[in-house]
């Protein structure tokens, strides 16, 4: 869907829950404005900010304004005013049915303003343990269904993680199948709304001489690397009790996966991409290895229990029961406190002999580089300069650079605008996220030793057995 049709969308209201948090300062507020500027957004709307502080329209309108220029410096001052402008605020607490009606109250000021039914986009910019509770209240107090005679949409967008594991992940999948339809339900990996990210897919199905080659034929193993400098810092309460494997494995690095290994399918069609990408997860095997790490300082970290076995890092070889990837090695690696910031997938291709070289296996690799940078790279094999037939390694190089008329939306300026325009595809499915549970929480499970690796560690799979903890 193309800006145009976003414009012509009816006015629509986003309520952001949790609209004074975290999220809503640093990431939507901020993406809101970058959409508003570009005219990306319906040519009528509102912002609705729900929390607890003891605020009224004018104070949310003063902190929409701060929150977008501490993120945007450089905006214009008229633009500034004329998005604050158009937010609103309701004070609440998210399990008090006095609070939906208030919200209510706001929707139909919104709708007798712009003189006709609004659609209504729900943001919960909300920790999870709020999730059912708002679910409830969304279905039960009827503002979801304020304007649906008049076929005006109600929509909800919800943050990972979904669920805790298999079992706290069905449950919550249950109360949102019994209280919206799944049209409604928008869940977000914003790792899904990157553009490098869909660089996989561009490269995979936009290219003869990488797609023919795309299958356990040709490759001999992937591996996905999500590594950070970071610790966890003052987030130390929030992530003892996700750990790695939540926090980035059963999402972003299946999701990643996913994208890699999805069987071929046309790229309009949202309900195929989502299965495809569900039917690989699902098929993916127990593992062979993993690994678990932890830094060293993590328990001294306030908020980190002393005895606290929680991953910093992780590392699983598995493989996918279908034929195209069947018996091909998966690596699937990411933790935090480590010798760089990088987040990539390497296709390793099989080995090419040629008779008069030195013997060594030639491996043509494919390096997606997600971060710190956007790059491509193939390392192909060309002669050495000189009288012998020696062959020595160069790397093709595409670096994603934009033209000073090009633009690459935000995550979560894409999320927002996907949400409005009605398109799922880089939303993720209730069967993917079955999928990517039914094989996380196996290894949440498990007794796997813990390795402890130094702070700036570059491999902690290599540290010495010595330093397992037993």
């Amino acid at each position: 869907m193309n800006a145009a049709s976003v414009i012509s969308v009816p006015p629509t209201a986003i309520v952001i829950l949790g609209g004074t948090g975290n999220l809503a300062e640093t990431k939507l507020l901020p993406a809101l404005f970058d959409l508003f500027v570009r005219k990306d957004l319906p040519s009528a709307f509102v912002v609705i900010g729900l929390s607890r502080k003891a605020w009224g329209d004018a104070d949310y309108q003063r902190y929409v304004r701060e929150a977008v220029s501490l993120a945007r410096p450089h905006a214009a001052q008229s633009a500034l005013t004329d998005f604050a402008g158009l937010a609103r605020y309701r004070r609440g607490a998210f399990d008090d049915a006095l609070t939906y009606e208030a919200l209510k109250e706001a929707l139909t000021l919104a709708d007798a303003g712009f003189g006709q039914c609004t659609n209504k986009l729900f943001y919960l910019a909300v920790p999870p343990q709020f999730y059912s509770s708002i679910f409830t209240q969304l279905a039960t107090s009827g503002v979801m269904t304020l304007c649906n005679r008049y076929e005006a949409w109600s929509r909800v967008l919800v943050e990972k993680p979904f669920g805790r594991d298999l079992e706290t992940a069905k449950a919550l999948e249950a109360q949102l199948a019994e209280q919206f339809s799944e049209d409604q339900i928008y869940r977000i990996d914003h790792y899904l709304a990157k553009d490098a990210i869909e660089n996989i897919l561009a490269l995979r199905f936009g290219n003869r001489v990488l797609a023919d080659s795309w299958h356990r034929g040709e490759v001999e193993s992937l591996a996905i690397r999500v590594h950070e400098t970071k610790d966890v810092a003052t987030r130390g309460s929030f992530y003892d009790g996700i750990g790695a494997l939540r926090d980035v494995g059963q999402n972003h690095v299946l999701q990643i996966l996913a994208l890699i290994t999805m069987e071929a399918t046309a790229l309009g069609d949202v309900a195929a991409m989502r299965r495809a990408r569900a039917r690989v997860l699902g098929a993916l095997t127990s593992p062979t290895i993993f690994v678990r790490g932890q830094y060293d300082g993590y328990l001294d970290t306030e908020g980190v229990s002393t005895d606290s076995r929680t991953e910093t890092y992780f590392k699983v070889v598995t493989t996918i029961d279908v034929p195209q990837w069947q018996g091909v090695p998966i690596f699937l690696e990411a933790g935090k406190a480590l010798k760089e910031n990088r987040i990539d997938a390497v296709i390793t291709f099989k080995a090419k002999q040629l008779s008069a070289t030195d013997g060594v296996p030639h491996h043509n690799v494919l390096t997606i580089t997600i971060a710190p940078e956007v790059r491509i790279t193939l390392r192909v094999y060309v002669k050495k300069p000189g009288f012998a037939f020696a062959l020595e390694p160069r790397e093709l190089e595409l670096t994603h650079t934009l033209a000073a008329d090009s633009y690459s939306p935000e995550a979560y300026a894409r999320v927002l605008y996907d949400c409005i325009a009605g398109d799922q595809t880089r939303f993720v499915s209730s069967e993917e996220v079955t999928a990517a549970w039914q094989f996380i929480t196996p290894l949440l499970a498990s007794e796997a030793p813990l390795r402890y690796y130094a702070v700036g560690c570059e491999n902690p799979d290599d540290v010495s057995d010595t330093n397992i903890a037993q």
